[in-house]
This record gives C-alpha cells, sequence and structure tokens, in this order.
C-alpha cells in the first residue's frame, strides 16, 4: 500500500470573479466595496501596498472568507474616476500566491448622464547615476497651476508606484495640464535622503502618453577620491569612440564602482583614450555641464536635471597594442 498523490502544487494567486458596490441611499455616496475571489485570501503586508488614486483618507478593509470588503468613511469626490491599487496586497490562504498586479476602477459619476473621458499615461523611472530602474517610488501628478514649492509638501491630484521594472501608470486622468514627480520613501512629502525626480515639461492628459524620468538624491555628493584623473600606464591599449555627444563630454572607464580611467573631450564627436591597462572595463560617459569635472545632482528648486550619465551597453575589453573602434549612439 502507498500513500495517494496530492495532485500538482497550486501555483496560481486567487482569481478577481466580481464586485459589488454599495451606496448610501441618501447621499448617493459610494460606502463599501465587496471584492470576491475564487478561493479563500488573506493579506499581503496590505497597508504598505494598497493606495488610491485620487489619494483619500480613510479607507479601511476586511477579509472574509474569499471576499476584501473596502470601507470608505469619506465622501468620495464627484465626478471622478478613482483607481484602488491592490497589487501585492492579497494572496491565497493555502500557498501564498500573490496577486502582483491587481487594480480596481471606480467612477463617482453616473456613466449614463454623463461621458467624463478619462486617459492613460504611462513612464518609466530610472536613476540618473545608475541607470539602474528605480522600483517601489512615488510617482505623483499635480494641476499645472500648483506652485513648485509645495508640490513635494502636499498631496498630489493622481498617485501611483513604479512597479520591479520601474514602470508606473496612470490609467484615470481627466481633461488637463499637469506637472510630474516622484519620490521614494513611505508618504508624498520630502524627507532628507529621500530619491526624487521631476520632468521640466507640462504633462497635457490625452496629448502625452510617455515619458522617462530620471531621479536623484539632492544631497548627493560624489567623493572626489572615487576619480582617478590620470594614469601612470605608459603601454596596453586605446580606445576610439564615435559618438553623438555634443558639449563639454567627461569618459570615464570602471572596473566594479572604481574608476580607473577619466578623460574630458570638448565639442568633438571622436575620442580618443590612450595607454590604458589591458582588462574588461565598465564604459560610461556624461555632459560635464559647469566644467567642474565630477558628476552633478540635480536640484528641484532650481529647475535643473541631474547630469544623466550614459552607459555603453556591454563591457569592453582592452587588449595589450590594440586600438578599440567603438560606435556609440545615445540618440540623447
Amino acid at each position: 500500500m502507498v500513500m495517494p498523490e496530492g495532485g500538482n502544487k497550486d501555483t496560481l494567486p486567487p482569481q478577481f470573479v466580481n464586485s459589488v458596490e454599495i451606496y448610501n441611499d441618501n447621499t448617493k455616496q459610494l460606502k463599501s466595496i465587496y471584492l470576491s475571489f475564487d478561493e479563500r485570501i488573506q493579506e499581503n503586508q496590505f497597508s504598505s501596498n494598497f493606495y488610491i488614486s485620487p489619494p483619500s483618507k480613510n479607507i479601511s478593509h476586511k477579509i472574509k472568507k474569499n471576499i476584501l470588503e473596502i470601507y470608505f468613511e469619506n465622501d468620495l469626490q464627484e465626478n471622478i474616476e478613482y483607481t484602488l491599487s491592490l497589487n501585492n496586497c492579497i494572496k491565497d490562504i493555502t500557498e501564498g500566491n500573490v496577486i502582483k498586479d491587481f487594480n480596481y476602477n471606480v467612477k463617482t459619476y453616473d456613466t449614463l448622464k454623463l461621458n467624463i473621458k478619462t486617459y492613460t499615461f504611462n513612464g518609466v523611472l530610472k536613476n540618473s547615476y545608475s541607470h539602474k530602474i528605480e522600483d517601489n517610488h512615488w510617482v505623483m501628478l499635480f494641476k499645472s497651476d500648483k506652485p513648485d514649492s509645495i508640490l513635494f509638501k502636499t498631496v498630489p491630484s493622481y498617485v501611483c508606484k513604479s512597479n520591479d521594472e520601474g514602470v508606473f501608470s496612470f490609467n484615470n486622468i481627466i481633461d488637463g495640464n499637469y506637472k510630474i514627480v516622484s519620490i521614494s520613501g513611505e508618504d508624498y512629502l520630502y524627507h532628507e535622503d529621500d530619491i526624487i525626480s521631476f520632468s521640466n515639461e507640462i504633462i497635457s492628459a490625452g496629448v502625452d502618453s510617455l515619458i522617462e524620468l530620471f531621479t536623484f538624491n539632492p544631497t548627493h555628493n560624489i567623493d572626489s577620491t572615487e576619480i582617478v584623473k590620470d594614469t601612470t600606464t605608459t603601454e596596453g591599449g586605446s580606445l576610439t569612440l564615435k559618438t553623438d555627444f555634443i558639449g563639454n563630454i567627461i569618459v570615464q572607464l570602471l572596473r566594479g564602482n572604481r574608476v580607473i580611467l577619466q578623460q574630458s573631450f570638448e565639442n568633438i564627436s571622436d575620442f580618443r583614450l590612450k595607454n590604458i591597462t589591458t582588462g574588461e572595463y565598465i564604459l560610461r560617459a556624461f555632459r560635464d555641464e559647469n566644467k567642474n569635472g565630477y558628476w552633478d545632482t540635480g536640484n528641484f528648486k532650481e529647475k535643473k536635471q541631474a547630469e544623466k550619465m550614459h552607459y555603453f551597453p556591454e563591457n569592453i575589453t582592452i587588449r595589450e597594442n590594440w586600438n578599440l573602434e567603438l560606435d556609440w549612439i545615445t540618440k540623447e
């Protein structure tokens, strides 16, 4: 006799089945939403993952078997489409499979009487220095008439978060012009050492649909000891770059996080680096706007973007008595 097999392991997250919205009979305001799933569910870091856009306070929730109940203590704004982000908020109760992508939209108007057009706006968030993606950052839209001085001090018009690929998406923006910023941390307010980004351009709903934002730490200072401005190598290999860079350009060769060789070029498109020790390197370059010899972070108050670093898409290898020629077009 043998023990019976248990079958294949459950690897699928709970599936959304349907919803019921409950309204106040007198005020016609939304009181609660019941979201049903095809199996029993439990929370997965709900308080840190859940948010609503446009932001609204005093929202609570309960889970009963396979139903998520969401309660609204405050009245939602009229004639608005809200997005409830439940990404990574719920998992099944048996194997812990998490629902990674789940948004639920609520319209606070009668769709039979009003035809309010909403728009989608997407983007990606990258670090301006490392070019690594920035995940779990708040991305915020403010009406274009909001003063810049309060953008990191007040609640935005719309909000979303970047995912593990740095991608963010708004799917319920009404017609209008907006300023866009992002911030790391737990809330919408700036705290020291928060990573931020902003665009110098105004976003027009229905016209603009995609943006790339580059983050920076406003308090970041580059340690000059990281930079090796010269080399005593008298033999080795060389590197010739044909690029579309313009202005005062600094080219750097790195091993790990250490800059092994740095050289500045001004108003030329063909760069030549000589006497490079043989080996494998990371190649990067940036436009040195203030010609101080270092990479500079951004300044939101002065509307100054960080100096954007460019990385060659693959490591390069320098060989003895060999000139490596590379075409590097960034379309900057």
